[in-house]
C-alpha cells in the first residue's frame, strides 16, 4: 500500500485525477449532459481502488487520510465532495497519490485493451 504519509508533491486533486482517468483510459470527453454523473462515477471508481486524502484550506496543515469507507457515501459536484449516508461530515478538497493513480490507470488501460474497448479516438 505504500507509506501512510503522502508526499506533499505527490498528491493530485481528485477532479484532476478524474480527468486523467477519463482521457487516459477512455480517451473521450463526456457529453455535457452526463458530465457530472460521469465524474462522480469515476471518483467512486478511483476511491474504490486507492486511498483518498483530504487537504485543508491552509497549505501548512498536512493532508489527512480519509478513514471512512468511500463506498458508504456518494460523490457529488463532479467528484469534488463525498457525502456519507450515516451523517459523517462530508469530505472536500480530496486528493490521491499520483503514483497510486498511475497504477490504477495502467490496470484499467490493460483491462480495457483486453476487452476490445477503444483506448483513444483513433481506435474507434
Amino acid at each position: 500500500m505504500g507509506p501512510t504519509e503522502p508526499s506533499p508533491h505527490g498528491l493530485l486533486a481528485l477532479p484532476l485525477a478524474i480527468l486523467l482517468v477519463r482521457e487516459e483510459v477512455y480517451g473521450a470527453q463526456p457529453s455535457s449532459t452526463n458530465e457530472e454523473a460521469d465524474a462522480n462515477e469515476l471518483a467512486a471508481l478511483i476511491a474504490g481502488a486507492i486511498r483518498l486524502w483530504e487537504c485543508a484550506e491552509d497549505p501548512a496543515v498536512p493532508p489527512r487520510l480519509v478513514l471512512h469507507d468511500p463506498r458508504k457515501g456518494r460523490f457529488r459536484n463532479n467528484g469534488r465532495e463525498l457525502y456519507f449516508f450515516d451523517g459523517t461530515p462530508a469530505k472536500r478538497r480530496l486528493a490521491v497519490q499520483a503514483d497510486e493513480l498511475a497504477t490504477v490507470i495502467a490496470k484499467l488501460t490493460q483491462s480495457a485493451a483486453g476487452n476490445g474497448i477503444p483506448l483513444d479516438p483513433g481506435e474507434r
